[in-house]
């Protein structure tokens, strides 16, 4: 049997998902999977690895990640969930909990059995900054076509190859990824007061553009790569039909720079509705290296 949890968590003050040893001599790294693992031991009094869906990077976050693992011993959901976010740090809380099992005794890896991810990217445009939610978006103040990015956004979508919107430390054996959509969304930011003055020239500018992607498996840094592409495209550097071009001659050092972390979050990790799936095979199974 494998315990499933659905984790949320501000990624600014983790050094990403995965845990990771610190050097002789120096403090702990302080990472998501460290922090629920140490939740856990205190739990069930003795160490337990976990799996998560996805391998989140430093200062991203995440609203639905799925995390799993066998328990040592039987703890009820309910008890299990108020436990964990009673140990649990402020910025990492867990959403739900529940059990999984397979028809041979395998362990359920949530890397491998879920239908995909879903992740957006919010950017502020405008001058001024809120203080409430910087650690969530990417602040530049320039102004973007917005209708540029959305033709170019659905280029993306399909099946392609990504080699040039993946970091050079990418150790994935394809490249090619489906991506079922792409979407770019703007609109004004709406925190000012009645009466205020604006600063800004335009009333009608999207303030708060907002950039949602959808696809069975990513690459590593391949969503921020896109959105740094798709800004460019925003600021007239590019136009919305170069990235046919890109994805036909995969080439990183054509592509857009990598967006800052702190604009990404992990939406949802897409799970079968019903279990174990109809088909009964596991992602892992359909394609080995996604």
């Amino acid at each position: 049997m494998t315990v499933l949890v659905r984790l949320a968590y501000d990624g600014t003050d983790f050094h990403g998902f995965a845990r990771q040893l610190a050097a002789p001599g120096r403090p702990p790294i302080r990472t998501v999977q460290g922090e629920l693992e140490q939740a856990l031991a205190e739990l069930y009094h003795q160490p337990v690895v976990t799996r998560a869906a996805s391998r989140t990077d430093a200062g991203v976050h995440a609203l639905g990640q799925v995390v799993g693992w066998e328990p040592p011993h039987p703890i009820p959901a309910r008890g299990l969930m108020l436990g964990l976010l009673a140990k649990l740090p402020a910025d990492l809380g867990v959403l739900t909990v529940w059990e999984a099992t397979l028809a041979d005794g395998t362990p359920v890896d949530p890397r491998f059995w879920n239908l995909g991810k879903r992740y957006r990217y919010r950017i502020r445009t405008t001058p001024r900054r809120l203080p409430q939610t910087i650690r969530g978006e990417w602040h530049l103040p320039r102004r973007l076509d917005v209708a540029a990015m959305q033709a170019a956004a659905e280029h993306f979508t399909g099946e392609h190859d990504f080699a040039g919107f993946r970091a050079s430390a990418c150790q994935a054996r394809s490249t090619v990824r489906r991506l079922h959509a792409v979407t770019v969304t703007g609109r004004p930011a709406g925190d000012e007061l009645p009466g205020d003055p604006r600063c800004d020239v335009d009333d009608a500018r999207a303030e708060l553009i907002e950039i949602d992607v959808r696809g069975e498996a990513f690459l590593q840094n391949m969503v921020r790569i896109i959105v740094g592409t798709l800004v460019e495209v925003g600021l007239g550097r590019r136009s919305p039909d170069s990235i046919t071009a890109l994805l036909q001659t995969p080439d990183r050092r054509r592509s857009g720079a990598t967006a800052p972390p702190q604009g990404l979050t992990l939406v949802e990790v897409l799970w079968p509705s019903t279990w174990p799936p109809a088909d009964g095979v596991a992602a892992l199974d359909r394609d080995r290296d996604r």
